[in-house]
């Protein structure tokens, strides 16, 4: 009986011990995605970096550091660190979202859809509905990429059923709507892309040159210079050759 009480005790001490770990590094991911967001890149890395010190196998933490690499667009290590996680974990499916867009960027649209459509296979269907738009909205933009702009809008309205709120959606959308001269629904489009997120200057640029194709010269410009405000060359250059008065 002794020896029984002191294997469980053995026992629940490194339950604890383990589950203080985790919260350890499960704090430093969230420290690293929060300096994402500020696009603090350089200490985000250093958080990652310090959970996989502890626990070199932790997913989030490996996964986090490939977004910081791709974020700092270094594509072939954001892969290459994909790759080595997945020979602990090949069935985790945030790294098949952001190997994916590791090879969008460097135009390896093949690779990227196949890690795609194994990512989604991955996850449980009405489980993680962002993280499922996430890979929907990616898959979108790599089928337009490919000329495959039926899968692509179908893609799309399947990344609005279940996050109607992601910017990038409708502005993947709406650029496809502009390449097929779908005006009206382009700019329905970047408009909602403006309402989610007002600090947009691609979306205003956008919308700018919407209304040039509809000859609104004055509504145009108007989206220009808040596109310029907002750091946008392109419309700055709109603003000085169309919208100054001389």
């Amino acid at each position: 009986m002794k020896r029984l009480f002191s294997t469980f005790s053995i026992l629940l001490l490194l339950n604890t011990f383990l589950l203080a770990q985790t919260r350890d590094l499960e704090s430093l991911v969230n420290l690293g995605n929060d300096f994402i967001k500020i696009e603090d890149y350089k200490s985000a890395l250093e958080k990652f970096e310090d959970a996989l010190q502890s626990l070199p196998t932790y997913a989030p933490a490996l996964d986090g550091k490939a977004r910081v690499l791709i974020l700092m667009e270094d594509y072939r290590q954001a892969e290459k660190t994909i790759d080595n996680a997945m020979e602990f974990n090949s069935d985790y499916a945030p790294f098949y979202l952001t190997r994916g867009k590791a090879y969008f960027h460097r135009g390896k649209f093949k690779d990227a859809l196949n890690d795609f459509n194994r990512g989604i296979d991955l996850i449980p269907s009405q489980n993680n509905k962002i993280l499922k738009s996430e890979f929907f909205v990616n898959r979108g933009a790599t089928h337009q990429k490919l000329m495959n702009f039926d899968q692509a809008l179908e893609d799309y309205s399947k990344t609005i059923q279940l996050n109607p709120n992601n910017p990038n959606t409708y502005f993947y959308r709406g650029a496809l709507y502009y390449e097929n001269k779908n005006y009206t629904e382009a700019m329905d489009d970047f408009s909602k892309v403006i309402d989610i997120d007002p600090q947009n200057p691609f979306a205003f640029y956008n919308r700018g040159m919407i209304y040039l194709k509809l000859q609104e010269e004055d509504k145009a410009c108007d989206d220009f210079h808040k596109a310029c405000e907002l750091g946008n060359t392109n419309a700055c250059k709109m603003v000085v050759s169309r919208c100054i008065e001389l």
